[in-house]
């Protein structure tokens, strides 16, 4: 089974449990960004792709597999750290550490600023998720984290605020092409 994803964070626990349960089942791993993945399963270089963004393509079927809130991660120190929540405007101005373009969370940053006539100051572009987190801890920036990196066993300290946007959220989905031969069903 071949499987690319834009991170591998939110699937370690499923595929692991999916090992344990089907030992003999290979997986090969491929890291990709969305913009590949319809290519590549068009191809048949991977089956199954797993990705936080539209793939717009024909002849692709898709599940869902959750919808989550992203928030802003800071340093404990930050002087919004204590909130419940903030505003895009009150985060205009701040550094950001985040992916660079074509990533989702990148995309999302841009569009929730774009759609208030702001850009935002982005101080650290990183593919590197934990970097990104570790840089963010340490007092360099804030940055865009969904909801399911604070429930990683290994977290680095930080506030995590809601923004008061209501599409600030991430849709994980699962898609395949004709040629995958499976009916993937959503959990």
């Amino acid at each position: 089974m071949r499987l690319a994803s834009e991170t591998f964070l939110t699937l370690t626990g499923p595929l692991a449990a999916f090992k344990r349960d089907h030992p003999g089942v290979e997986f090969g791993l491929h890291w990709m960004a969305a913009d590949e993945m319809a290519r590549h399963l068009r191809a048949q270089d991977v089956d199954l792709c797993v990705a936080s963004q539209p793939i717009h393509a024909e002849g692709l079927a898709s599940a869902r597999l959750f919808d989550e809130a992203v928030g802003v991660g800071m340093p404990l120190d930050h002087p919004l750290a204590g909130r419940d929540s903030v505003s895009i405007g009150e985060l205009a101005g701040q550094p950001f550490i985040t992916a660079r373009r074509g990533h989702w969370i990148r995309r999302l940053l841009d569009r929730l600023f774009a759609a208030r006539g702001l850009t935002p100051r982005i101080v650290c572009e990183s593919d590197e998720p934990s970097a990104i987190a570790e840089l963010i801890s340490a007092g360099l920036g804030i940055g865009l984290v969904p909801a399911f990196a604070r429930r990683v066993a290994v977290r680095t300290p930080g506030a995590w605020i809601a923004v008061e946007e209501p599409d600030c959220r991430r849709t994980v989905t699962l898609y395949w092409g004709p040629a995958a031969g499976c009916r993937p069903r959503p959990a």
